[in-house]
């Protein structure tokens, strides 16, 4: 066993690997939070842990694999806070408050991957893949709920498809200048905000 591995499988032995893989993703939060995705690497990043550099390589393959393992997770939990409007349960209005709580949230606590994301996606060929499906996966899900309500006469019609991706598209721009950087807006405020723009889209009958 060469020096390097057996330091990697020291770092193992004193951690359990969600606890050593929960500390690379939250440098790599911190390091985000000043600097671009373009800057991070391997090394800048394991110099932000107490872990060996050989330890990374135990969980991503490279600093892609990193944000896209966190970009997955955050997807996973953004929709399970958001169930309750996208499964239509209880009074619409209410229910939508309720789910993009937890998006705004979720968004908060991750403000820095997302915003780094966002930013590096146009120049960066597999994080412009990986977002685009994040976008088009909450476009489904948004369309397919506008759908729903649209047939049970509790909103006007419109074209689905087009509202769901510009109110995902504008909700980015807002939860990334509100979200993204050091200090975060007041999160009550931020959902107020959001809260007006979709309720006051979906739900009016002018």
């Amino acid at each position: 066993m060469s020096m390097s591995e057996g330091a990697a499988a020291s770092d193992s032995g004193r951690r359990t690997r969600e606890e050593a893989k929960a500390l690379i993703q939250e440098a790599a939060k911190r390091f985000l939070w000043d600097r671009p995705f373009r800057e991070l690497t391997v090394e800048k990043l394991m110099a932000e842990t107490v872990l060996s550099r050989p330890s990374f390589y135990q969980y991503f393959t490279d600093v892609h694999g990193l944000i896209l393992t966190l970009l997955g997770e955050i997807e996973v939990e953004m929709h399970r806070l958001a169930h309750p409007w996208l499964a239509g349960e209880g009074e619409p209005v209410e229910a939508l408050r309720e789910s993009l709580r937890g998006v705004v949230e979720t968004f908060a606590a991750h403000g820095p991957v997302l915003r780094a994301i966002v930013e590096a996606a146009p120049g960066d060929t597999r994080l412009e893949r990986a977002w685009e499906g994040f976008l088009s996966h909450w476009d489904d899900a948004v369309e397919t709920r506008i759908r729903e309500e649209q047939a049970a006469g509790l909103m006007p019609s419109f074209d689905a498809r087009r509202m769901a991706r510009s109110l995902n598209r504008l909700d980015v721009i807002v939860m990334v200048m509100a979200l993204g950087r050091r200090p975060q807006d007041d999160v009550e405020e931020v959902l107020d905000v959001e809260h007006r723009i979709w309720a006051g889209s979906l739900y009016w009958r002018g």
